[in-house]
């Protein structure tokens, strides 16, 4: 069991909420010198520890970082579950779900870029546990459009991991051009293309339950 660790000014902090504080600083020296920058002598630096306490939590830079990508993800995925058990039908379940994708990038932006773009390439565990979400977000548009557009699986999961793609590329964009219009309005104009596009296809009358 890890002992509570003294920290900065002497304060001494419950293992769970030393590791918490750990995880936030973190996340701000990795997304300020990305992952190959980032030392875990400047994350137990700017955290007001020693190397040690630090390595007391995580072995390495590399169990540190994959620590803060699955928080980052299961706290999006929780995000993205609430708003969709929240809407009343498919138009807005694609709303509500853009929203709160598009609003973790707001307010978490070093988070997006530590798990979208600064974790892409370095390591292959990294990369299959961001696979692994975007093809739950996948699954969760595939049955949208086959409640909607009554498309085959198939065709339905294509256009799905097309409208994943969007919301990625598009809040990567956002961010590159200093945020140039209000999130909601973003979401708004995402979630309108998207569902237009079904408009070519036979209405199915279907409905998709929001579990």
């Amino acid at each position: 069991m890890v002992k509570s660790p003294v920290g900065a000014g002497g304060a001494r902090l419950p293992a769970a909420a030393r590791r918490a504080q750990l995880l936030e600083v973190a996340r701000r020296v990795f997304g300020r010198d990305g992952y190959r920058g980032a030392s875990m002598e400047a994350i137990a630096e700017a955290a007001g520890v020693t190397k040690p306490v630090l390595y007391q939590h995580f072995n390495s830079k590399h169990a540190l970082y994959a620590s803060l990508l699955e928080q980052e993800l299961g706290q999006l995925t929780t995000d993205l579950e609430r708003a969709f058990d929240l809407a009343d039908g498919n138009q807005q379940r694609l709303r509500l779900g853009f929203g709160a994708y598009l609003g973790f990038v707001e307010a978490h932006e070093d988070a997006f870029r530590l798990v979208f773009t600064e974790g892409l390439g370095l390591d292959d565990a990294f990369q299959r546990r961001v696979d692994r979400f975007r093809r739950w977000v996948a699954e969760r548009v595939t049955a949208i459009i086959r409640a909607e557009a009554g498309l085959p699986e198939p065709r339905a999961r294509a256009l799905a991991v097309a409208i994943v793609g969007m919301a990625e590329s598009a809040a990567s964009w956002w961010l590159a051009e200093q945020r140039p219009l209000p999130i909601a309005e973003l979401a708004d104009e995402l979630a309108g293309l998207a569902w237009q596009g079904f408009a070519r296809y036979p209405a199915s009358g279907g409905d998709v339950p929001s579990a």
